[in-house]
């Protein structure tokens, strides 16, 4: 995640997350309405299909908004950045987009047909140490190269849909 000034650091949301609090806002505001009270958490996560757990560690999470340059106090100079900020540790949004890159692709791949999903997952190492080459995956299949070939164009075809995509393209900025 790219720095917004010289020494500060955002903590951003994923777009599965900002998207499951959006339609927990939509849900919450028509059951509102309809209920004519405040809708509970279960009421809330039946509607969007979601868990509980789900629905109160987005809404948790939706409302902390703190200035990592704000001091803690009014007579210190100390910020939150300078407390959280160590070069030599890894980014604290890096598991967190690593496990909502991995969900996207698992999404993503779950389009595909059986046959499809497999090729492309052995092809590029999805899962494991290393990729197979189309030779390996076909002896694995009892298909020849060519036809496995055929078969991860076609899956990469359909995976560059827009719709299929979109998603996973936000990752690559």
């Amino acid at each position: 995640m790219q720095a917004i000034a010289e020494q500060s650091r955002v903590i951003r949301l994923p777009l599965n997350k900002i998207g499951l609090l959006n339609k927990i806002k939509k849900a919450k505001s028509i059951l509102d309405q309809k209920l004519e009270r405040e809708a509970s958490v279960e009421e809330i996560a039946e509607l969007v299909e979601a868990t509980e757990d789900e629905i109160r560690i987005a809404l948790s999470s939706s409302n902390r908004t703190v200035s990592t340059d704000a001091p803690f106090s009014n007579n210190e100079d100390t910020t939150l950045t300078d407390v959280l900020f160590n070069p030599d540790n890894p980014q604290p949004d890096n598991n967190l987009m690593a496990s909502s890159l991995s969900t996207e692709v698992k999404r993503a791949l779950s389009t595909l047909t059986d046959r499809e999903r497999e090729v492309v997952t052995l092809f590029y190492g999805i899962g494991l140490n290393h990729g197979l080459t189309l030779e390996e995956i076909g002896e694995r299949y009892d298909l020849t190269r060519e036809r496995v070939r055929q078969i991860k164009e076609k899956a990469i075809r359909r995976l560059k849909n827009i719709s299929r995509s979109k998603i996973l393209r936000t990752y690559l900025g």
